[in-house]
């Protein structure tokens, strides 16, 4: 019997590019650095660091967001193996479970939010951390419902 393969990817939520942010950021900033230039011209120039260290936070901000672009969670199975792939920042780690004896768990982590934990073997892995929790439970009882036809169609 043929298995259908599986193929599901979770990546954070953005509701702007990083071009669209690079804009909000240019034009967050002129509102700060015109009021600046006006108290320059009434001989208040000490205001200046100051507006340039708020606006290098915010820039520091956006430069945190936009590294974790490519950020993402991916899991595939595959016959009888599931693969999980996470990426954050640069790191990319990858799991190979075989699909056999995966246990598919939801756990609540500290802040009450619903992950999935993936056991195998000794191993146990948390997937779901860019999925809200409605999401994390529909994933886990498809999951179940795969990995139940994967484990009984071989036998």
């Amino acid at each position: 019997m043929d298995i259908t393969n599986f193929h599901f990817i979770s990546k954070p939520h953005r509701s702007l590019c990083a071009q669209s942010r690079l804009i909000l950021l240019v034009l967050i900033s002129i509102i700060p650095i015109l009021i600046a230039v006006g108290f320059a011209i009434v001989g208040l120039w000490p205001v200046f660091p100051f507006i340039g260290l708020e606006l290098i936070a915010l820039a520091f901000a956006f430069y945190c967001i936009n590294r974790h672009d490519n950020d993402y969670e991916s899991i595939t199975i595959v016959q009888d193996k599931m693969l999980i792939e996470k990426r954050n920042y640069k790191f990319t780690s990858q799991f190979e479970l075989n699909a056999y004896w995966v246990q598919v768990k939801i756990i609540r982590t500290n802040n009450g939010c619903l992950r999935l934990s993936f056991r195998s073997q000794g191993k146990e892995i948390q997937f779901g951390q860019h999925m809200d929790s409605q999401a994390c439970s529909e994933l886990a009882e498809h999951l179940k419902k795969i990995l139940k036809f994967t484990s009984t169609s071989y036998l």
